[in-house]
């Protein structure tokens, strides 16, 4: 197999699976970043044949130290970053915090506190629009956490949290 071209789709298989059909450069990326190991099989498409990926012209893999700068870097971010398990576990942290949101319209975001979290939904206050909205976690379509500039002690001093629902035709009636 001689240098990958870019019009052909390749897929690698390694430790019994297979990955999706992707293109050249994003099986380059691939090898570079250490997701495609030198002895991962590659096939082309259309050919029956799989190639050890060290044997393919143009794919680079990471040096051994590459690999373990990287593990450590995305260990140390691991640690100093909190995971939460859920939306809820997430803006429970953000409790009596003003959060960002567009209850009211869907294109524009309105500064808002967070109230409560309960199981299905949590309770956001509206000041401007003197509305208290009971809003369910499945109305969200995403949850940004933004780092601020100034670094507080605890991950909500922080950060300031963004909540994107889905648009909701009830605070269309409110207004008037």
């Amino acid at each position: 197999m001689s240098q990958p071209v870019e019009s052909a789709r390749y897929r690698i298989r390694h430790d019994d699976q297979i990955s999706p059909w992707m293109t050249a450069e994003q099986l380059r990326q691939a090898a570079l970043i250490g997701q495609v190991p030198p002895q991962a099989m590659v096939q082309q498409a259309g050919q029956a044949e799989w190639h050890e990926a060290a044997n393919i012209k143009g794919l680079e893999f990471p040096t051994q130290q590459q690999s373990e700068n990287d593990e450590a870097a995305t260990k140390e971010q691991m640690e100093t970053h909190p995971r939460f398990k859920t939306m809820r576990d997430l803006l429970a942290n953000f409790l009596h915090c003003p959060v960002s949101i567009n209850l009211v319209e869907s294109t524009s975001f309105d500064e808002a506190e967070l109230l409560l979290c309960c199981e299905d939904h949590f309770e956001i206050s509206l000041p401007a629009h003197k509305i208290r909205a009971f809003v369910p976690y499945a109305r969200i379509k995403a949850i940004a956490s933004i780092e601020l500039e100034e670094q507080g002690q605890k991950y909500r001093d922080s950060h300031t949290v963004r909540i994107e629902v889905e648009p909701c035709s009830v605070f269309s009636n409110t207004k008037g």
